[in-house]
């Protein structure tokens, strides 16, 4: 059996990701957490949701890395989905729809799905809904005609304009209940099926991207997060 590991927190609740996928899923995703994985002898990483306030978020560099050691990563939802849009170029696989809008959208800002949440022993609940999210729920509530394209655009505007943490789809119009929407949840549904089908069929795409130049830089956060540079330098020139 395939050892894969999941980095899931808000975008949906542990119990329901292992209804779809036997892996091992830990928290959000933060710098130093894919160097450990790939050390555990992981056959696959998926990142969905990550650490981007609290703690050092994980670097492009390290996720590079884990690829050049012959490991898929996947991203999705969140963080995941903003590092693939980031690192598709260089093997990196991402799905879904917010995947694909920051794709499109390059200049998109990383607050659209941010979200806060509880702690882990509360199964990361999130505490107010991402930009995202909102934005689907008010399309659908466009499309049914609970509300017109006057009032659509008016509520996309004060929802962009509030602090991530403020953004609540009720709080805007509790009427709204019924097309709430989380466009993370599905994405998130959507990578643990496809590593589903990869995890049966045993056919997990091999990256054909180059180990990374190791720059001082780089090795530097390792130190500051209390890891070991050691066993990831290489005898490319540092920097």
């Amino acid at each position: 059996m395939s050892l894969i590991t999941v980095f899931l927190g808000p975008s949906l609740p542990n119990h329901a990701a292992r209804k779809i996928l036997d892996a091992d899923i830990r928290g959000p995703v933060q710098q130093g957490d894919v160097l450990r994985a790939v050390d555990a002898g992981a056959s696959a990483i998926a990142i969905i949701d990550g650490i981007f306030r609290d703690a050092p978020t994980v670097r492009h560099r390290e996720i590079l890395w884990a690829l050049s050691k012959g490991v898929p990563v996947f991203g999705a939802s969140s963080m995941g989905a903003l590092r693939a849009a980031e690192l598709h170029t260089h093997g990196m696989i991402g799905v879904g729809l917010i995947y694909r809008w920051y794709r499109r959208f390059q200049l998109t800002p990383d607050d659209a799905v941010a979200v806060t949440h509880a702690p882990e022993a509360l199964g990361f609940t999130p505490l107010n809904d991402a930009l995202i999210d909102i934005r689907r729920s008010l399309q659908r509530a466009r499309r049914a005609g609970a509300i017109d394209q006057v009032c659509h655009a008016q509520l996309v505007e004060i929802a962009t304009g509030l602090p991530f943490e403020a953004r609540r789809l009720l709080d805007l119009d509790r009427s709204l209940a019924p097309y709430k929407i989380s466009q993370k949840a599905l994405d998130a549904s959507a990578l643990l099926r496809l590593l589903a089908e990869h995890q049966l069929n045993a056919d997990w795409p091999i990256p054909q991207t180059p180990q990374p130049p190791i720059v001082h830089a780089w090795l530097d956060d390792l130190v500051a997060g209390d890891i070991d540079p050691n066993p990831y330098k290489n005898t490319k020139k540092v920097r």
